[in-house]
C-alpha cells in the first residue's frame, strides 16, 4: 500500500471521528439550549409577572382603608393599579401552556371588575367599610387566586421542562463520552503507530539534509521501503552523487573566481571591510589592513569585538556595531608618519532571499575613503572666510561711525531725503555687521575653537539682557514680549554666548510673529537638573518636514521671504552643545512657534 493512501485511511477515519463528535455534541447541546431557553423565557418570566401581581394587590390594599384620610395617596393608588394593569397586559403576551390562556383571560376581566370596584369606593364621600368588605376583598382574592393558579401551572412548567434538560445533559454526557472513549481509542492507535513508521526514515533524512548543508555530499541515505519515503532516499542519495561531482568540477573555476575579485578589492583606493551578521570579519583589502595596522590574516574569520580590544579604530567600528550607530564618522591616522584624515562609512548589505517577502541584512561593508585633502581645502576656506570677515569688521564699524556723525548735525543739517538715506545705510550696515559677526562665529564653530568662559549664570539676567536688546525692535512692530519666570536657579554656561543664542531666537520671533501679537520668554525647572529657556511666539509656524533641518548651516524654510543667512540656529546649537546643553523647536503649522535649549544648573558642577 502507498504511503499516501495510509495516510489518506488513517485522516480519514480521524476525520470521521471528528464529524461525529462535532455532530453529536452541536445536536445535544442545542436541544439543551432550546430547553434551557423556553425555562429562562416563558414560564420564568409568567413567575416574574405574578409575583409582580401579587405585591401590586398588596400595595392596593394597603393603600384603600387611608385613601380619605391622606389625599396623596390618590396618586400611589393609580400607579399601583396601572402597574397591576400593565402585568397582565404582559401576561397576555406570554401565553406559554396549555390553559393558561383562559386563566389569563378570566384574570383580565376580573380585574377589570375589581378595577370599577376602586373607582365607585373612590367616588364615596367617606370611606365606605362594607364595600371595602363586601365586594372589594373579595375581588383582590378571586384575582389573587387566578393569579396563583397561572403560578402554579407555569411553576410545575418549569420543573417539568428543567426535568427534561436535566436529561438532556444527562444524554449528551453519556453519548459524548462512548464517543470520546472510541475517538481516543483510534487516536491513540493512529498515534503510536505513525512514528513508528515514520520516525526513523525521517530522522535519517535528516541527518542526510544536515550532512549535504555540512557539505559532505559522500553520504548516503539507508531506507529500503517501496513506498514514497524508499522513493526520497533514492532521490536524495542521487542528488548527494550529483552534487558530489559537481562540487568537485567547480571548486577550481570558484577558487579562481575569488582571487578575481580579491584583485579588483585590493586595487580599490578606499578601505574596505566585509563583515558577515554575525560579526564576524570575512575580507580586508590592502589599505584597510595598512590602515588598521594588522595582516588580513590575524582579521579574516574573527569577531569584530575580539579584534577591538589590540586596536582603537577596530574598537570604534565594534561599538558603532553594537549600537545600531551607522552614521559617518572622520577619523585621524597615522599613515607613513603623517597624520590623515579618513571618512568611516558602514554599508549594511541586504539580499533577497527565495523565502522572504523583503530583502534580509547579510552584514555590513565598511569603507574607509581618504579625505585629507577635502579637510585641508574645507579648512582652508573657513580660515579665509574667518580673515575676510575680521578684515570686514573694521571698515564696517568706521562707516557706522561716519553715519553717526552724518546724522547728530556735527557735520552740518542733513535734509529728510538725506536723513533717509543715512537710515537706509545703516541699516544696511547693522545688517551687514550681523553677517559678518555670524560667518566670524561659524569660523569659530567649524574649526573647533569655541572660546568658553563657563560661569555661574542667572536665567532672569539672560533674559533682561536679550529683552534690552531688542525691545525698540519689538515695539516698533507693536509686539509685547511677556516674561515667565518659574525658575531662577543659576545655571552654568558662557554669558556672552547664551546671551547671544537667547537674542537670536527673540530676533526670529520678532521677525515672523505678527504685528501686535505676544512673545513669551520663560525659564522653567526640569527633570535631571537642566532649565530650559525658552521663546514662544504666535507666528506662522513650522512644518514638521522641516524642523530637523533648521539647525543646519545655510538652511532656510521654503517659502521663507525674510532674509538672513541661515547661519544663527546653526551657531546657536553648537554653542549650547559645547556648554553640555541641547536645543531643539516645538512647532505646529498655523499655531506659532517655540524654539528652547537646556542648560545644567549649578549643582553639576564638577568638583
Amino acid at each position: 500500500m502507498k504511503l499516501k493512501l495510509k495516510l489518506y485511511l488513517s485522516l480519514l477515519l480521524l476525520f470521521v471521528i471528528i464529524v461525529l463528535l462535532s455532530g453529536l455534541g452541536s445536536y445535544f447541546l442545542q436541544k439543551l439550549a432550546v430547553d434551557s431557553r423556553a425555562i429562562m423565557q416563558d414560564n420564568y418570566q409568567t413567575l416574574q409577572y405574578m409575583q409582580g401581581l401579587s405585591a401590586g394587590l398588596d400595595r392596593v390594599v394597603s393603600i384603600l382603608p387611608n385613601l380619605k384620610e391622606q389625599e396623596d395617596l390618590d396618586q400611589d393608588l393609580d400607579v399601583a393599579l396601572e402597574n397591576c394593569r400593565g402585568i397582565i397586559a404582559n401576561q397576555i403576551e406570554n401565553i406559554t401552556e396549555p390553559g393558561e390562556k383562559q386563566l389569563t383571560s378570566e384574570l383580565q376581566s376580573e380585574y377589570g371588575l375589581l378595577q370599577r370596584q376602586i373607582e365607585a369606593l373612590r367616588k364615596r364621600p367617606v370611606f365606605d367599610t362594607g364595600l371595602f368588605v363586601n365586594q372589594v376583598l373579595p375581588q383582590i382574592v378571586r384575582v389573587r387566586t387566578l393569579s396563583s393558579a397561572i403560578f402554579s401551572m407555569n411553576e410545575e412548567a418549569l420543573l417539568q421542562k428543567n426535568s427534561k434538560a436535566n436529561k438532556t445533559a444527562e444524554d449528551l454526557v453519556l453519548y459524548m463520552a462512548l464517543f470520546g472513549f472510541s475517538g481516543v481509542f483510534f487516536a491513540l492507535a493512529f498515534i503510536l503507530r505513525i512514528p513508528i513508521y515514520f520516525f526513523k526514515p525521517l530522522s535519517s533524512l535528516n541527518e542526510g539534509i544536515k550532512q549535504i548543508a555540512a557539505k559532505n555530499y559522500r553520504h548516503q541515505l539507508d531506507i529500503a521501503s517501496k513506498d514514497e519515503l524508499g522513493e526520497i532516499a533514492a532521490s536524495f542519495n542521487q542528488m548527494a552523487q550529483k552534487l558530489y561531482h559537481y562540487n568537485q568540477s567547480n571548486y577550481a573555476l570558484l577558487l579562481a573566481e575569488k582571487k578575481r575579485i580579491d584583485a579588483v578589492i585590493n586595487q580599490v583606493h578606499e578601505g574596505i571591510i566585509g563583515i558577515d551578521d554575525t560579526n564576524t570579519v570575512l575580507f580586508a583589502n590592502l589599505l584597510a589592513c595598512e590602515l588598521l595596522n594588522m595582516e588580513e590574516s590575524r582579521l579574516k574569520g574573527r569577531q569584530i569585538q575580539t579584534l577591538g580590544e589590540a586596536n582603537d579604530f577596530i574598537q570604534s567600528i565594534a561599538t558603532d556595531l553594537a549600537s545600531g550607530n551607522l552614521e559617518t564618522k572622520s577619523m585621524r591616522v597615522v599613515q607613513k608618519g603623517k597624520e590623515k584624515l579618513y571618512s568611516r562609512e558602514i554599508i549594511p548589505v541586504f539580499m533577497q532571499q527565495p523565502e522572504e517577502d523583503r530583502p534580509v541584512a547579510i552584514g555590513f561593508v565598511v569603507v574607509l575613503t581618504d579625505i585629507t585633502s577635502f579637510s585641508e581645502k574645507d579648512y582652508a576656506k573657513t580660515q579665509f572666510i574667518a580673515t575676510i570677515s575680521h578684515e570686514l569688521k573694521t571698515p564696517i564699524a568706521s562707516i557706522m561711525m561716519s553715519l553717526k556723525l552724518l546724522k547728530d548735525g556735527r557735520t552740518g543739517a542733513l535734509g529728510e531725503d538725506q536723513l533717509e538715506l543715512v537710515d537706509s545705510i545703516r541699516d544696511d550696515s547693522d545688517r551687514l555687521l550681523k553677517i559678518v559677526g555670524e560667518l566670524l562665529k561659524m569660523a569659530q564653530v567649524e574649526t573647533g575653537n569655541i572660546q568658553l568662559d563657563i560661569q555661574p549664570l542667572q536665567p532672569s539676567h539672560v533674559v533682561e539682557m536679550a529683552v534690552h536688546a531688542l525691545q525698540q525692535q519689538a515695539h516698533a512692530k507693536g509686539i509685547r514680549i511677556v516674561r515667565e519666570m518659574e525658575s531662577d536657579q543659576q545655571v552654568l554656561g558662557d554669558a556672552d554666548k547664551v546671551t547671544w543664542v537667547m537674542i537670536n531666537f527673540l530676533s526670529n520671533a520678532i521677525r515672523y510673529a505678527p504685528e501686535s501679537s505676544e512673545i513669551v520668554l520663560s525659564t522653567i525647572g526640569q527633570s535631571g537638573n537642566r532649565v530650559r529657556f525658552s521663546v514662544r511666539d504666535s507666528g506662522p509656524g513650522i512644518d514638521p518636514g522641516f524642523q530637523e533641518k533648521l539647525f543646519e548651516k545655510y538652511f532656510k524654510v521654503p517659502g521663507s521671504n525674510q532674509s538672513g543667512t541661515g547661519l544663527g540656529l546653526a551657531i546657536s546649537k553648537e554653542f549650547i552643545k559645547a556648554m553640555g546643553g541641547s536645543i531643539g523647536v516645538e512647532s505646529e503649522p498655523g499655531k506659532g512657534s517655540e524654539f528652547y535649549f537646556l542648560l545644567p544648573v549649578l549643582s553639576e558642577l564638577p568638583a
